[in-house]
């Protein structure tokens, strides 16, 4: 019988990982694609995109998953729940994450965009071959963290069936009634599981840290 729990939760925990992978990169690109225009001076992209932003994050993210699993399903789009989840929680979460992109552009000083103007390079040459390569090592840390939080925001596709961790655990303790050892079960994955994610955002920070310093 507990075996039988611990290998159920197991392969939740395998769905929870596949919805927390794919909307963490679908919240790094979005994230992404929402802190180019200004960076390149698209003031009219940058202006429509700014009530987008600002309603996903103000917004709840389980409504915005329901909203996309229900309410595609409404206008006879059909999603499954796994693929709903990846897509609200990418794109809700990537609405904070181009603040990110946004920080680390600001870390490369304006004058190495200038001399790369200079040189006859357009704007989007200035940040593609300038700009983007020396934001990368002060974004990741943060991204990194960001999917350790993603991981545990993932129990939200729960609430439209899908079988992830949190979904099997609800089940398995209405089935059984074990509902500490289910639970327990389920603190251990999500330890192991961060744990060395943790360590290694830390690690990145640090270094992070040492190349600003320098």
């Amino acid at each position: 019988m507990l075996g039988e729990i611990v290998a159920d939760l197991l392969r939740g925990g395998v769905v929870t990982l596949q919805i927390a992978a794919g909307a963490w990169l679908v919240s790094a690109l979005f994230g992404l694609l929402c802190a180019i225009p200004q960076e390149l001076g698209l003031a009219a992209t940058r202006m429509s995109l700014g009530p987008v932003l600002l309603a996903l994050r103000s917004a709840p993210q389980l409504v915005v998953l329901y909203l996309i699993y229900f309410g595609l399903g409404a206008i006879g789009i059909e999603i499954n729940s796994v693929a709903a989840a990846i897509v609200a929680l990418g794109i809700t979460d990537g609405a904070f994450t181009a603040e990110y992109y946004r920080a680390g552009f600001m870390t490369v000083p304006w004058t190495q965009r200038e001399a790369g103007t200079s040189l006859g390079l357009s704007r989007l040459a200035v940040f593609r071959r300038i700009v983007l390569p020396q934001t990368l090592p002060f974004v990741v840390p943060p991204l990194l963290n960001a999917f350790v939080g993603m991981l545990k925001t993932a129990t939200l596709a729960a609430a439209v069936g899908a079988p992830e961790i949190l979904y099997r655990g609800q089940n398995d303790m209405n089935r059984t009634g074990r509902i500490v050892f289910v639970m327990i079960i389920i603190i251990a994955v999500y330890v192991v599981a961060t744990m060395p994610l943790t360590r290694l955002v830390g690690h990145l920070e640090h270094r992070a840290r040492t190349r600003a310093d320098d």
